[in-house]
């Protein structure tokens, strides 16, 4: 090779190292909404599916570059007049992640019974999504969160879901709620155990963690137990010993610790009524049902995670 070649060649290379990659076209995409009424007998059924598009970002636990997730939500149902809220309703979601450089790559999806969606913050955090189904003829409206990091459900609750997290620890928090019997809900578990108050759940930022079923004394009647309960329970977490209840709990006492067994000295409180307070003790990470403190009667027992 003559010397002007080895030259131009050279500075060819040097040139493609030096300038920027080029960006990607941008990232597009569309989706269309229908629907279809029909009238039959005088009564009109209407079904719809509406389809839409957002865009969230979020931290993932233990980094410092947040990920700009496209999310494609599609809510479908099926209202006829002579019913009491829809006959049935789905929401499904797809996700997408987009790059740095402007690529898109697939992410987890999942759908479940439920009337409508959204994007959920918790504490900050946008890395979950909340679908909600609801209650009819005096039932609690159900919230299931899911994990945007990786597509599995997290918890079902009544109400909000109760957050503890942990400072300066580069992302760890948990979410516990309760979903009470008398809540809109299809989980099996409530047809297992016909005398369920409620189910306990315990989950990190992608995975459910626990799960407990909640009874009540065997000695009294479900209805009339039901009868001085029923009603909208709040869940929240406080300092071991005393302290506040908050929704959005911060564990000092394990300020910067990145080890999840750090999680303790905590407790995490249902309240059905002032006489109806359930308290458990959280201990390295774990929800201590054997511990717990319990209206006279009641008990729980620890159940499968899904």
């Amino acid at each position: 090779m003559s010397a002007r070649l080895l030259l131009t060649a050279s500075f060819a290379g040097l040139l493609s190292l030096s300038l920027p990659a080029l960006a990607q076209g941008p990232v597009s995409d569309s989706a269309t909404s229908e629907v279809k009424i029909t009238v039959k007998d005088g009564v009109f059924e209407v079904d719809s599916t509406n389809r839409r598009f957002t865009v969230v970002q979020y931290w993932p636990q233990g980094s410092g570059d947040f990920i700009h997730m496209l999310i494609k939500e599609e809510m479908a149902s099926v209202e006829r007049d002579d019913s009491e809220g829809p006959v049935k309703s789905n929401v499904t979601i797809s996700t997408w992640k987009i790059g740095a450089d402007g690529s898109r790559k697939p992410g987890p999806g999942f759908n479940l019974t439920g009337d409508s969606g959204s994007p959920a913050g918790l504490a900050g955090n946008d890395a979950f999504y909340r679908i909600i189904e609801y209650g009819c003829c005096g039932a609690l409206d159900r919230s299931t969160f899911f994990s945007l990091e990786s597509g599995k459900p997290l918890l079902a609750v009544s109400g909000e879901p109760a957050t503890l997290e942990v400072p300066n620890s580069e992302g760890i928090m948990r979410e516990a709620g309760v979903l009470p019997s008398w809540a809109a809900d299809r989980d099996t578990t409530f047809l297992k155990f016909k005398d369920a108050v409620a189910i306990v759940t315990y989950a990190d930022r992608t995975h459910m963690l626990q799960r407990a079923v909640l009874k009540g004394p065997a000695d009294k009647s479900y209805d009339d137990l039901l009868n001085e309960i029923m009603s909208e329970p709040a869940a929240s977490f406080h300092k071991a010993g005393g302290g506040d209840a908050e929704t959005q709990f911060t564990l000092w006492s394990a300020d910067g610790k990145k080890d999840p067994a750090m999680i303790t000295d905590a407790v995490f409180e249902i309240v059905f009524t002032p006489d109806y307070k359930i308290e458990i003790p959280v201990v390295a990470d774990k929800l201590d049902f054997a511990h717990a403190t319990l209206p006279k009667g009641f008990t729980l027992e620890a159940l499968p995670v899904n």
